[in-house]
């Protein structure tokens, strides 16, 4: 049976704009990518099979 953990991080901007949320994500997600090759971090899951992660924005707009 998979495990499956959910974390949530909160990005702060201080001034006004106009971001480019989905270069956000892409960039996000190449990170975590990064993060699932590394023996560390499966060895702190206690993984021996795979770990994939999944990011997903949760707002398209800014919580104000």
């Amino acid at each position: 049976m998979p495990r499956t953990y959910k974390f949530q991080f909160e990005i702060v901007c201080a001034s006004d704009g106009q971001p480019d949320l989905d270069r956000v994500e892409d960039m996000i997600d190449l990170s975590m990518q990064d993060l699932v090759m590394d023996d560390e971090f499966i060895a702190a899951l206690d993984e021996k099979e795979s770990v994939t992660i999944q990011v997903q924005q949760h707002f398209g707009q800014p919580n104000g």
